[in-house]
């Protein structure tokens, strides 16, 4: 699966699990858990394509066909500029400074353009360019900055094709006609001025290939008036030209593109792996997909007994001197939280912890700070997991006062959050009796996935 397909399938992912943000999450993790116990060993992107394909509930495309028809077409077009301007007047000499400004510097000029909008902080104009064609609802503003970088990524691969296609053009026609470059202009510019801008160019190479430095000799003898004929001692003189343009077009046109190319490339790949991982939606799905739900229904808790253990729950407050934050949390979500228990004029200490921190490392933070009472936050609309279950027995041998919060969803009623409460239960009774179960709201204006 190459890079545009799998900016395609997250863009996909994401519009298809909005959807979803109002089905229950154990439904919903019984159903991908299922599903994915019953898939072939394969990669992780090939099985979100296939699981889109199973329940998106319409086919998914692939981006190779117009993506490869869109390479073709900058090849040819690059192919086409180069063979107009060395064909244009097929028996007249190719006037170097038209060369230069259309083959060259305009090229630059433009990758200079496109590198400014790519590395500074300007507003990019998706809205204006592509997303206002949208219906509404159909691209998932949480996805803006990956499309973003999809786009530069593919701009700058068609900028380097479209290189590549005038290289080739430039090259076929110096291996198959006989090219006479030469300088005229309706100005007086003079021979010195043209050899100081030649130089200029030059420089990159001018101890790699010296051989490519236009001399002033050259420069002299290759002015030429419209009105006056090539004499016979000349054409070899106005052929030596092609080494500096040939180099002209590799330095200033190829190899800029193929390094930006490369990085933007590289940052798409980033940013793939960063959106699966880190998104709400699709880092939940990636969860259900691969994580066992832990078996609540094992024990029979009858009525009484569950009202009883969420009256024996603790209210949140701001007294905790340490906040252990589980999981991998977008910064819109936990941002509020962070805010809410370790803001301004708290001295709690934030910690951020995930499933590739080790036990070494969790010991190390935690024995440089007091024992104090320590808040284990976790996201209540998800399954706890053994994981999870390994933390709080860490925990449990480092601190005497440990608090234990399921993370609701924003906006969720009384009687829901008591029965989330309530199917965390089992799982307390799994972990150190030092936790005690908290419960609280989350603060306005949090969205959950």
């Amino acid at each position: 699966m190459d890079i545009w397909d799998k900016s395609l399938l997250l863009i996909l992912l994401r519009r298809h699990l909005e959807s979803e943000r109002t089905v229950d999450w154990q439904t919903l993790h019984k159903r991908d858990r299922s599903w994915a116990l019953a898939q072939p060993e394969q990669s992780a992107w090939r099985l979100l394509h296939g699981w889109l394909q199973q329940w998106g509930g319409s086919p998914v495309g692939s981006s190779t066909l117009l993506v490869y028809g869109g390479y073709v077409a900058a090849l040819v077009f690059g192919f086409a500029l180069m063979a107009g301007l060395l064909a244009f007047q097929p028996f007249q000499r190719i006037n170097l400074l038209w060369f230069l400004s259309l083959a060259v510097l305009l090229p630059f000029a433009w990758w200079l353009l496109a590198l400014f909008f790519t590395t500074a902080q300007v507003p990019f104009p998706l809205r204006t360019l592509y997303e206002h064609r949208l219906p509404p609802g159909s691209f998932p503003a949480a996805l803006r900055s990956l499309l973003k970088q999809t786009v530069i990524a593919l701009g700058q691969q068609l900028s380097l094709l479209f290189s590549i296609g005038m290289l080739i053009a430039f090259l076929l026609y110096l291996l198959m006609t006989d090219l006479a470059f030469g300088w005229s202009s309706t100005l007086d510019l003079g021979g010195g001025v043209i050899h100081q801008v030649t130089s200029t160019l030059a420089w990159p190479w001018r101890t790699l290939w010296p051989a490519a430095v236009p001399s002033l000799e050259l420069i002299e003898q290759t002015h030429y008036f419209r009105a006056a004929p090539l004499a016979a001692e000349q054409p070899a003189l106005f052929g030596q030209w092609w080494r500096f343009l040939l180099m002209c077009l590799l330095v200033y046109v190829l190899l800029p593109r193929l390094f930006t190319t490369a990085l933007a490339r590289f940052r798409l790949i980033r940013m793939h792996d960063r959106v699966r991982d880190n998104d709400a939606l699709i880092s939940g799905l990636w969860q259900r997909l691969t994580t066992g739900l832990i078996d609540q229904e094992m024990e029979a808790v009858d009525q009484r007994e569950a009202v009883d253990a969420v009256s024996e729950t603790e209210s949140l407050t701001r007294r905790y001197g340490q906040i252990v934050c589980w999981g991998l949390w977008p910064d819109e979500l936990i941002g509020p939280l962070r805010e809410q228990l370790a803001g301004e004029g708290s001295d709690a200490v934030w910690i951020e912890l995930d499933s590739g921190t080790s036990a070494d490392e969790v010991q190390t933070s935690l024995a440089e700070l007091p024992d104090e009472p320590l808040l284990l936050l976790c996201k209540g609309w998800e399954p706890p997991t053994g994981e999870l279950a390994d933390l709080c027995q860490l925990l449990g041998q480092q601190r005497s006062r440990l608090f234990l919060w399921p993370v609701p969803l924003s906006g969720m009623d009384e009687a829901r959050q008591s029965r989330l409460i309530q199917s965390w239960q089992p799982f307390m009774r799994q972990i150190p009796d030092r936790f005690h179960l908290v419960s609280g709201r989350v603060p306005d204006g949090v969205v959950h996935a």
